[in-house]
């Protein structure tokens, strides 16, 4: 994660080295290298060079600027090679040339915009994240502070002690500290802060509150200086988050309407265009609905979610965690076993077809049958992805649950073992009194464990806590917990009374940093709601009788086709393009069922991940469990939807 956000393992840095360190191969693309280097040198803009600081990307102008015309040059000839096997395969309609030739010029173009744009883009994205680290990373320098006064201490200790993007800025400012390149420390933070403060005012008051505490005379004031500080930032990131939720309303509903609604309800009349003269087969369906219109849908939330402060975000867990012990070997073992299964659902209407489908339960035709055979393919298709992805995620879920339970129990866990110091007693009473009252708790559990290391192995409260071998918390993977530990460990070498005031002072901090996130998350509820409400349920409803009514449409348009057939060519009624050729229909019902099957999964993919992004941050293991919950449900609500409507609308012709 470091490696990425600053710059050193980050795919488009290396590939733009790649292309730098090749660049004779590439030579006749940009003619003499010199001046082209000059040239891009001359071109860039002062914005460009900001975020290419921001970044901290090891990289020039012209070699962003060769990256980004060798990538569009390789997605012309991926299209045109694409473009050349469609033609080999079928012919296509003057329209779907049309749209073919738009997509060829289209896509490189974009490309070569976002190539060239990227700095820019990944240095708002990063920005953006980092505010949602405030309050934590802000938090921990408090806290510090209110051990020890010492500024370069307490941000030394927050930038050490978080993975946060942001302590890592704070780690680059210590570093810029340490080799001249400021003064003192009030200069660091005073940079710092008008840096920062760009985006998010409030961070630099809090950061000038925190370094004038330093200069309070009595303990009192400058606690009260302390807390006003991270009172600004606590509220400051609730204003950021509601602010976010209200600017989401209207882009949510776009994009609820423009790209999943109304390209719903238009599956339904695309039988009925034949009628007029315009045509188009499975190619056509395929790159309107399958393609253009998933990919589409995703950039426009992308650019949604490119505006989401990340907040809160959820930890990650490694795969060194016990309760992943294995987790390769059931993954393959999860994946073995979801084809199978999979596979057998899928072909299972095709052999039923092939043994002579038996009770016509699988449709051969038009609104015949109950289940076409491509609806089982679709079925099948899900079913395998969602076994291989509870199976794969689940094990992580169940942690990221354990660590979310833990740390609100971490709180009040705290609060009663300050409560135990203050009244002099020692650590491992303090600990053990703690653990009994909070009995039945895993962070109970840890904290008995702490006491049992005290006693049993004579170890030093650092040790009895995290201990590589034998530590209570070595396998719990949560930088809120831990570091607020680690300022425990600290705070126990002074008097029982001061290291009790300040445990309980941490409590508070950890009490107010869960009210701001269950704020946010309150703030943030509608949308997520909505999102989850439609990927599940209102996008495969619909979906489900407007593919029934596609159907029906086909069906009467067969009907008159037919008995136009029987006509003689000179008495056929109506406009000279309604004829039998113009009414029967290009693609087949069960191929027509299976192109729209396909994107609602990819819609309720994108839903999944815009609704989880917007809670959690877009954390990849949540993502993938939830979207082993969603695709199911959204493909049998599908399911239940075509079927039933199939048999009301059988009725009716």
């Amino acid at each position: 994660m470091e490696n990425d956000q600053n710059g050193t393992g980050n795919w488009y840095l290396r590939s733009c080295k790649f292309t730098s360190r090749n660049i004779a191969m590439f030579r006749w693309l940009v003619g003499d290298v010199d001046a082209f280097a000059k040239k891009s040198e001359q071109a860039v803009s002062q914005e460009y060079k900001d975020a290419l600081s921001f970044t901290g990307f090891d990289v020039e102008p012209f070699e962003t600027a060769l990256f980004s015309y060798v990538g569009a040059l390789g997605a012309l000839v991926a299209a045109l090679l694409i473009d050349a096997l469609l033609f080999q395969i079928t012919t296509f309609e003057s329209n779907v040339l049309v749209m073919v030739a738009v997509l060829t010029v289209a896509v490189p173009l974009t490309v070569l915009v976002y190539l060239s744009e990227y700095v820019k883009i990944h240095a708002k994205f990063m920005k953006v994240q980092s505010l949602g680290d405030i309050p934590e990373v802000l938090s921990y320098i408090v806290m510090a502070m209110k051990l020890v006064p010492n500024m370069e201490r307490a941000v030394l200790f927050a930038a050490k002690n978080s993975t946060r993007p942001l302590a890592r800025d704070l780690k680059k400012m210590m570093w810029n500290l340490q080799i001249r390149a400021y003064s003192s420390m009030d200069d660091a933070v005073v940079d710092f802060a008008n840096l920062w403060g760009k985006d998010s005012e409030y961070f630099k008051r809090a950061l000038h509150l925190i370094k004038s505490s330093t200069s309070e005379p009595d303990d009192a004031q400058r606690i009260i200086t302390l807390n006003r500080s991270l009172d600004i930032v606590l509220d400051g990131t609730k204003v950021l988050m509601d602010g976010f939720a209200a600017k989401l309303k209207t882009p949510t509903y776009v994009l609820y309407s423009i790209f999943i609604l109304i390209p719903l309800a238009l599956v339904a009349l695309l039988p009925a265009v034949t009628v007029v003269g315009l045509r188009f087969n499975i190619f056509t369906l395929v790159i309107v609905y399958d393609i253009a219109l998933p990919l589409l849908t995703f950039v426009y939330a992308e650019y949604i979610l490119m505006q989401r402060p990340a907040a809160f975000t959820p930890q990650s867990i490694p795969d060194t965690h016990p309760g992943l012990a294995n987790i390769k070997m059931k993954k393959r073992v999860a994946l073995v076993v979801a084809l199978v299964i999979g596979t057998a659902i899928s072909i299972s209407g095709y052999v039923m077809v092939y043994l002579g489908n038996p009770h016509g339960i699988i449709s051969t035709g038009t609104l015949e049958g109950f289940l076409p055979p491509t609806l089982l393919i679709l079925l099948g298709m899900v079913v395998a992805i969602a076994i291989y992805l509870n199976a794969a995620y689940a094990p992580y879920k169940k942690i990221r649950d354990n660590i979310r339970k833990m740390e609100h129990e971490f709180a009040d866990a705290l609060f009663i073992l300050g409560r135990r110091i203050s009244e002099g007693r020692s650590a491992e009473e303090a600990f053990a009194h703690t653990a009994m009252t909070m009995k039945g708790s895993s962070i109970g559990d840890a904290f008995g464990k702490i006491s049992t290391n005290l006693i049993s192995m004579r170890a030093t409260i650092t040790s009895a806590i995290f201990d590589e071998d034998f530590g209570a918390f070595k396998d719990i993977y949560s930088d809120r917990i831990t570091t607020t530990m680690l300022l425990f460990a600290e705070s126990v070498h002074k008097s029982h009374e001061a290291a009790g005031v300040a445990i309980i002072k941490l409590a508070d901090h950890l009490k107010e940093l869960q009210e701001v996130e269950l704020n946010i998350k309150r703030s943030l509820y509608d949308m997520t709601s909505t999102m989850r409400s439609t990927a599940a349920i209102f996008a495969p409803l619909i979906g489900g009788v407007t593919i029934a009514l596609s159907e029906v449409i086909q069906k009467i348009l067969q009907n008159v086709a037919e008995g136009l057939s029987r006509l003689p060519p000179n008495m056929i009624p109506g406009p000279a393009q309604i004829n039998p050729e113009n009414l029967n229909q290009s693609i087949s019902p069960d191929l027509f069922m299976l192109s729209v099957g396909v994107y609602l999964m990819l819609v309720t993919a994108i839903l999944t991940r815009f609704s989880g992004t917007i809670e959690y941050g877009g954390d990849k293991p949540q993502l993938m469990y939830d979207l082993g919950q969603m695709l199911p449900v959204s493909v049998i609500v599908f399911t239940v939807s075509a079927i039933a409507s199939r048999l009301i609308f059988r009725g009716l012709i």
